[in-house]
């Protein structure tokens, strides 16, 4: 049996990406006059951290170089979307009860995300995380080390825990999320695929899995 669990949040426990998009559209609009393409969304927004999206939409336009309260007001839209259409912002099938499994078993957990500590104040919030999540156990973007695809906020996220990198159990959903899962060397790595993921990245070997939910998660996927 596998003995932690690392979760990435956005996409991976709940689908987000329309209020994400609309988000980021609004922006693009405002400050660039631009119009996103889905193949941007997938390989130079999605499951990245705002520093490196900053960086993509500097390329863009060199002659502007916005700062990064470019990306804050983006999730400021965001989080308003989401205390908006409260219908749309729910977990994934199966995560409370996998959740509350895990808990009841002993099993470690944390979480691995992309996103800034307003976002997880939010999430805490609106998810009550704190009843399975220490806070300590959050990993996040606090600007002060490479985010996905590097494998630095799993490796952090596994020393929290305490854990081996190959007792260690990833669940993921962006390509560049499962490139940091493989990099961090987790013992198994699980893909959740939806409408926005690309199949060719889960033809990779180090995945182990593919799954629409977490419905019966555990203990499945933690045995060996």
């Amino acid at each position: 049996m596998y003995k932690t669990v690392i979760f990435d949040f956005n996409g991976t426990l709940f689908e987000d990406y329309d209020l994400q998009e609309e988000a980021w559209r609004i922006v693009f609009r405002r400050y660039l006059d631009r119009y996103l393409t889905p193949s941007e969304f997938q390989n130079c927004i999605f499951g990245l951290g705002n520093v490196d999206i900053l960086t993509y939409i500097n390329s863009l336009d060199p002659a502007k170089q916005f700062d990064i309260s470019i990306t804050d007001e983006k999730e400021v839209i965001y989080r308003q979307h989401c205390r908006e259409h409260p219908e749309r912002v729910q977990f994934v099938p199966g995560v409370i009860e996998t959740f509350d499994a895990l808990k009841a078993a002993g099993i470690p957990i944390a979480i691995a995300t992309a996103s800034e500590i307003l976002n997880v104040n939010f999430y805490y919030e609106f998810f009550h995380l704190e009843r399975w999540f220490e806070r300590d156990h959050v990993l996040y973007d606090d600007r002060t080390f490479p985010l996905k695809p590097a494998p630095d906020v799993y490796l952090k996220a596994m020393e929290r825990l305490g854990t081996a990198a190959e007792d260690c159990v990833i669940c993921e959903d962006s390509r560049n999320g499962l490139l940091a899962a493989i990099a961090a060397g987790a013992g198994r790595v699980i893909a959740r695929h939806d409408k926005t993921s690309k199949g060719k990245m889960f033809t990779d070997p180090a995945i182990y899995a593919v799954i629409e939910d977490f419905t019966g998660f555990y203990p499945k996927y933690l045995e060996k």
